[in-house]
């Protein structure tokens, strides 16, 4: 019998869904008191709005009445979002609150409205695809509060890659060597929190031409505090808060700081070396697939020990995820 040649995996090859957390729609202090966006995220069109109080507000685009887009040319009106199309205004409930041409608004004029948080210089939201509500509180970054660290610095990638694939990096030592030329493979470790929630890799890379120490702190998949210790008092942070557009683009948001023991010495180096390091990876995430059924060695365990700690931020969790 012929044996038909199957297709190509880059045709046939499906990813996860969008996985449940917390995810970073814009910096804080890109969002002015009555500014509004227009925000992708998660397949969808939103908008993204500053009352005139300071609340940001996320909400679904489109006017119920005729679907205009209210993050392009809405406006901001006290504590509600304006259409720009006729002029239904819209409060932080989702509610109409006004039909400047009829006195009587109709029980379904009403958009869907995301739960949203600020914290870390950052305006989050919670995705949850059954609307369920936030099951677990954001880390709090306490170096950006501290004198003894510099001002953050900021970054942004967009990378053609589903966000799980590149939370993964953070359980594969490997492949520092093959893509970042390192010359050998640190030990590492990982460990999960008794209560299953939050995943550590711990590397210890002191053999290395530049030693360190690195800790991982991963809270869901694109949500990450990566701390690197070089010596007493020379540590930087890395805070990765990633944003899916869709289930194959995903956004991520670096910020970055170092100690202030080691700011004019080699702070800026360290900082533009981990940013510099993305353009290793990202040949890898733009070309690869999802693998759903990974083949495995011995030696895989870190990253065997994500794929199963992964499978809690989907509703159903899969054996392929």
């Amino acid at each position: 019998m012929t044996q038909i040649v199957e297709a190509c995996e880059m045709k046939t090859n499906t990813t996860p869904d969008f996985p449940m957390g917390w995810y970073s729609v814009s910096r804080s202090h890109e969002l002015l008191v009555g500014e509004v966006k227009r925000v992708y995220a998660f397949d969808r069109e939103l908008a993204l709005y500053r009352t005139r109080s300071g609340v940001a507000v996320l909400q679904d685009a489109f006017c119920p009445h005729l679907g205009a887009h209210l993050g392009v040319e809405g406006r901001v009106v006290g504590e509600s979002l304006r259409c720009p199309f006729h002029g239904w205004r819209f409060d932080t409930s989702g509610k109409c609150v006004e039909i400047p041409y009829c006195s009587e608004i109709p029980d379904r004029a009403q958009i869907r409205m995301w739960p949203t948080q600020e914290k870390n210089g950052e305006i989050y939201i919670w995705f949850h695809p059954e609307n369920s509500a936030a099951q677990y509180d954001l880390p709090d970054l306490l170096e950006l509060e501290n004198e003894q660290w510099t001002a953050p610095r900021y970054a942004e990638f967009e990378v053609p890659a589903h966000i799980q694939d590149i939370a993964e990096n953070s359980c594969d030592p490997v492949h520092f060597k093959y893509v970042h030329k390192t010359p050998d493979t640190p030990p590492s470790t990982v460990t999960i929190d008794d209560d299953g929630r939050i995943l550590h890799l711990r590397s210890d890379a002191s053999q290395s031409p530049h030693p360190h120490q690195l800790h991982a702190t991963v809270f869901q998949p694109g949500l990450a505090l990566v701390r690197t210790s070089y010596a007493p008092e020379a540590e930087m942070v890395v805070y990765n808060s990633a944003l899916p557009i869709d289930r194959n683009t995903t956004l991520l948001r670096w910020t970055l700081c170092v100690r202030r023991e080691i700011e004019d010495i080699v702070g800026d180096d360290v900082m533009n070396g981990i940013i510099e390091g993305i353009k290793q990876d990202y040949p890898i995430w733009a070309n690869k697939v999802h693998k759903q059924r990974p083949v495995f060695c011995r030696e895989d365990k870190t990253l065997v020990m994500f794929r199963k700690w992964v499978r809690q931020f989907y509703i159903e969790a899969k054996e392929q995820v």
